[in-house]
């Protein structure tokens, strides 16, 4: 099990602002920014997967880690996601790949340089980043195996090596019961007899040609990215919703016009377009047709990552939103409707009086 060819990518998506514009972003440290579409294998079919809008991608200069080096890619997505990818060498024994996928699962200081390089990096980007706020952050590992020291087919990986490669998977330094085992090792693909793929929610293994391999983890990243976006929308959602719950109609006085709840109203429906708006960006930044399979393995890591779970948590706090947005509207009216019949009764009373001094005059 010595591996000759490998590395373990470490990756960090930070949800920045609602949108990049890619035609006008420009970096000072980067190095070669392209557009990275997905460089599929050549299959009998058609490629099925397809960015209409590719994201950019740069080199970064490497960065150190006490003795550890990294290689360090950024990418950028134009619904607002900059992705952040450390490269560490994982040549050597399946031992010290173990030891060195723990190790950096369990540090901090990762995080704290993909943060700190990140912001520098959104300083940069200037006009091309809108409405920037405060990051989300969503992380992923990914060991990448191009090769042992003999070949090795995915068959005997699994049959032999199936312990080992559950711990990696997991971090774990014990012994993992045989179900758990079976568990971790589940959601398995290989498209010829020398490759494997195993995808957690939170880690990845891949054992493939360098070419197929760079594809996974492509579509791996831009699940992940759709994770992020979720989070952020029911984010937002949460806290206007919070905000709503605390201006009540039982809580504040209502306007004579209904101005207040037109314009609260306004508020909302901005909110529920511009989410809505935003969550279709994001969904249909890759193309996905039919089962083929790269394909499988995009909506096996969204299984995984529960990204229909988050959408329907989405659509009932959209729904919750858009009856608080009716309530306003209707009240607003209501509001007008009184004031309307307010006037009407005042106009009919001082017509009333009128008539009356009239008569009394003559």
């Amino acid at each position: 099990m010595e591996i000759t060819a490998g590395a373990i990518r470490l990756y960090f998506l930070f949800d920045v602002g609602d949108t990049i514009d890619l035609r006008s972003l420009r970096l000072i440290e980067a190095e070669d920014l392209a557009p990275a579409d997905i460089p599929l294998r050549q299959h009998a079919s058609p490629a099925y997967l397809q960015f209409p809008v590719p994201p950019l991608v740069a080199r970064l200069p490497d960065a150190s880690f006490d003795d550890l080096r990294a290689s360090v890619r950024v990418k950028f997505f134009d619904y607002g996601v900059v992705s952040l990818r450390l490269s560490f060498d994982a040549r050597g024994s399946w031992d010290a790949l173990e030891a060195l996928a723990a190790r950096i699962r369990r540090s901090d200081a990762f995080l704290r340089h993909a943060s700190a390089l990140v912001a520098r990096i959104c300083d940069e980007l200037g006009d091309a980043l809108d409405d920037r706020h405060d990051p989300l952050v969503e992380d992923y590992l990914v060991i990448d195996i191009d090769r042992f020291e003999r070949p090795i087919a995915s068959e005997e990986l699994l049959r032999d090596h199936a312990p080992g490669l559950a711990r990696l998977l997991l971090a774990e330094d014990g012994t993992l019961a045989r179900t758990e085992v079976d568990e971790v090792l589940r959601t398995r693909f290989s498209y010829l007899a020398d490759d494997l793929t195993v995808v957690q929610w939170d880690t990845a293994f891949v054992y493939d040609r360098r070419e197929s391999s760079d594809a996974i983890q492509d579509i791996l990243e831009f699940a992940n990215s759709q994770l992020l976006e979720l989070r952020t929308y029911d984010a937002q959602l949460d806290r206007e919703l919070d905000v709503i719950y605390a201006d009540a109609p039982a809580g504040r006085t209502r306007s004579l016009l209904g101005r207040r709840e037109a314009e609260r109203a306004a508020e909302v429906r901005y909110l529920i377009v511009d989410v809505l708006e935003l969550i279709d960006r994001s969904t249909n930044a890759l193309k996905i047709v039919g089962d083929a399979y790269y394909a499988r393995i995009y909506r096996t890591a969204a299984l995984r990552l529960g990204l229909a779970d988050w959408q329907s948590q989405i659509d009932r706090k959209l729904a919750s939103v858009g009856d608080m947005y009716r309530f306003l509207t209707d009240e607003s009216r209501s509001r007008r409707d009184e004031f309307m019949e307010l006037i009407v009764i005042v106009l009919i009373a001082l017509e009333v009086v009128i008539g009356v001094v009239t008569l009394m005059r003559h």
